[in-house]
């Protein structure tokens, strides 16, 4: 592909769908709705269709005198390229999330535009135009949209989707909008990258007008069929219970009885602002508070200083802040970064299990978007830093977040989802001494400890901390 192709179809988010994709599209909308309706026509939508490649299979499977196909691209160039395509189809230039045709189709079907969080095109003041937070995904719209665009009475929709559907903060209003229209039928979990594009994907089939029950669910590349998951796996904050055991999570029920962590803490974290603010007072000599990025926060311990960082695009050795520098350029952002020039704990993102370390001296800056976790009394921070380190919090997190991170096994937590994991309520001598354990530098025997702590069976121990030491860092 051309460079100028590439970056054109990165800016509209356009990434086109292989024919495996396309087929399963098809197969669980158009056909099972043609079935319904012998004898009258289908009415299909791809609000978003590209090329056509999928109306163009949706034609085939029917019929062209059995179905109204109707296509709506934003692309001229590619509308254009789809009626050539497919003469049985309407095709229409346009936003699909606009479209003035809510529950008149059979089967919604197609691949929705993905752009980014910080794509200025899903950066909102406040909330999306269809009730999703500020930076929900295009992609979360079209799904929302595509559910009221179909059929109230049993009307189908299947769209290829980004993995962050299922769990992202800013999409959770959709959802819990989805679920109160139509019954999630289906997930396919991909697992891998099908597109040019390093996008992680699932399929999400849903019905409107019928119960939720049962979900089908399918694996892979070959969308191997698996078991169902309860219908109660759609009935919280996230989806993510829908694939959690297909990413390879223990399962793992831990009771609140004892609080959360937000009951000892509060937590900052920083965004836009924090990040960029500081890109002219980061150097690598001289006076300054380290900057502690999220590739250097490992399972209980910090390599500043060890191992290279990255910030900004720039490789630093050490990299340090000039705080004095930050604060006649900006005075609040300076006053921001030193609120948290105390005793914390640093929680990193986007990895496999959660990865935190105390900062007894009080004396790291964390870098967006490393979560600065502080406790409201000094005593308690290396009993924080513990929770953070304990296997089963990992596996509870995953449960319940799975699909936000960058891939499909990638933990990222939100400040407020910190502040929600639980506290141990089985053995409070044994998380004490998981305190004083990783106090001492020794990691395992914190983790092993905290499994006591949260009343992990024994009999699920051994599997549970070998998935936590597969996935944690150890330096």
């Amino acid at each position: 592909m051309e460079p100028s192709a590439l970056v054109e179809r990165k800016r509209r988010g356009a990434w086109y769908t292989p024919p495996e994709l396309v087929r399963f599209l098809v197969e669980h909308t158009v056909v099972p709705a043609a079935a319904e309706r012998a004898g009258s026509t289908v009415r299909v939508l791809d609000p978003a269709c590209g090329d056509g490649r999928v109306l163009a299979r949706a034609v085939d499977a029917v019929g062209a005198e059995w179905v109204d196909a109707v296509g709506m691209e934003l692309d001229v160039g590619a509308a254009i390229e789809a009626s050539a395509g497919v003469p049985a189809a309407t095709i229409l230039v346009g936003d699909g999330r606009v479209l003035d045709a809510a529950g008149s189709f059979d089967a919604v079907l197609g691949n929705p535009p993905y752009l980014g969080q910080l794509r200025r095109s899903t950066t909102r003041a406040g909330r999306s135009t269809l009730g999703g937070g500020p930076y929900a995904d295009v992609a979360a719209e079209f799904l929302l949209r595509a559910v009221e665009l179909a059929r109230p009475d049993g009307g189908r929709v299947a769209l290829v989707l980004p993995q962050s559907i299922l769990a992202s903060r800013d999409t959770e209003p959709i959802r819990g909008a989805v679920g109160a229209l139509a019954a999630v039928e289906g997930i396919w979990w991909v697992g891998e990258t099908v597109f040019d594009a390093e996008v992680h994907v699932c399929v999400l089939v849903v019905r409107r007008g019928v119960p939720q029950r049962a979900i089908r669910r399918w694996r892979g590349a070959g969308a191997v069929p698996l078991s169902s998951a309860p219908a109660a796996a759609v009935g919280g904050r996230t989806w993510s219970p829908l694939v959690a055991d297909l990413a390879g999570v223990p399962v793992v029920a831990l009771a609140s009885s004892a609080g959360r962590i937000g009951d000892l803490a509060s937590a900052v974290a920083g965004f836009r602002d924090q990040y960029y603010g500081l890109v002219p007072h980061v150097r690598d000599r001289g006076p300054g508070a380290p900057l502690v990025t999220t590739g250097l926060v490992d399972v209980g311990a910090c390599a500043w200083g060890v191992r290279p960082a990255r910030f900004a695009k720039r490789t630093f050795a050490a990299p340090r802040v000039d705080l004095d520098g930050l604060a006649r350029s900006d005075p609040a952002l300076a006053a921001w970064y030193r609120r948290v020039l105390r005793p914390k704990v640093l929680v990193a993102t986007q990895t496999r299990v959660l990865e935190a370390v105390a900062d007894e001296r009080g004396a790291w800056l964390p870098s967006v978007p490393v979560i600065a976790l502080l406790p409201d009394r000094a005593d308690d921070l290396w009993s924080l830093a513990a929770v953070l380190t304990a296997p089963p919090v990992s596996a509870w997190a995953l449960q319940r977040h799975v699909g936000a991170g960058l891939g499909p096994r990638t933990l990222k937590l939100s400040a407020r989802e910190v502040l929600d994991l639980p506290l141990p309520d089985a053995s409070p001598e044994a998380w004490a001494a998981a305190s004083a354990l990783l106090r001492e530098g020794d990691v395992d025997g914190c983790a092993e400890a905290m499994c006591v702590a949260y009343g992990v069976p024994a009999s699920r121990t051994a599997a549970l901390l070998a998935w936590w030491r597969a996935g944690a860092v150890h330096r």
